[in-house]
């Protein structure tokens, strides 16, 4: 595909993304012009065919402060790598963007899922959550002295109210009772439960 075919391939991916999050023109042109000028101004590099590296982008994200971990930041990226290309297009950033910003509380709360489901079977197990759970606690503010590593793991008492955090996760969402939770069962609970939301919902709005 020349030039020319594979901007139009990237503009009818761009529109359509931005149409399942809710994105105006103006936020549109916003996120293109943000994503081109990683390039110009150095903070990251762009491959032959326009799209962001994840050594790059990991680079990138780890520098904002000491509380974005790299574990987090890899969750991320693999939360909108969709296609696991190990780059990220314009459409993958567009997602990623919208959802940083207050997309629908739906998209949300699909993209959280994805954060936790290591493994992509589509459902949670209980290591899933704690696991989760435990990357959430080592950039929190309250805990952000005890880092989530090897060599300064998470307290007794961290740990402690992970596992009743995850405890009380599955008996309100796991329905069946499977020792599983499947994304209708996560969303449900979600939107049932402010507080649970508060601590696994990873995209709530923030100022750009």
């Amino acid at each position: 595909m020349g030039q020319k075919g594979s901007k139009k391939k990237e503009r009818a991916q761009s529109i359509a993304v931005a149409q399942e999050f809710e994105v105006d023109e103006a936020q549109q042109k916003r996120y293109k012009q943000e994503f081109r000028s990683f390039a110009a101004n150095g903070r990251m590099t762009l491959s032959s065919k326009s799209k962001i590296k994840k050594k790059d982008w990991l680079e990138e994200m780890t520098s904002y402060g000491s509380n974005i971990t790299e574990e987090w930041a890899e969750r991320l990226w693999y939360c909108f790598d969709r296609d696991h290309s190990g780059t990220m297009d314009l459409g993958e950033y567009i997602a990623m963007s919208a959802l940083l910003e207050g997309a629908p509380l739906d998209k949300q709360l699909e993209a959280s899922f994805r954060m936790c489901d290591v493994n992509d079977d589509g459902v949670l197990t209980r290591e899933e959550i704690i696991e989760m759970l435990k990357i959430v606690y080592s950039f929190s503010e309250a805990v952000s002295y005890h880092r989530c590593s090897s060599d300064n793991p998470l307290g007794p008492e961290e740990l402690d109210s992970i596992r009743a955090t995850t405890n009380e996760i599955f008996r309100q969402a796991d329905v069946n009772g499977d020792g599983e939770i499947d994304m209708d069962e996560f969303k449900a609970c979600m939107m049932n439960n402010p507080d649970v939301l508060g601590v696994l919902n990873q995209f709530q709005p923030v100022d750009r």
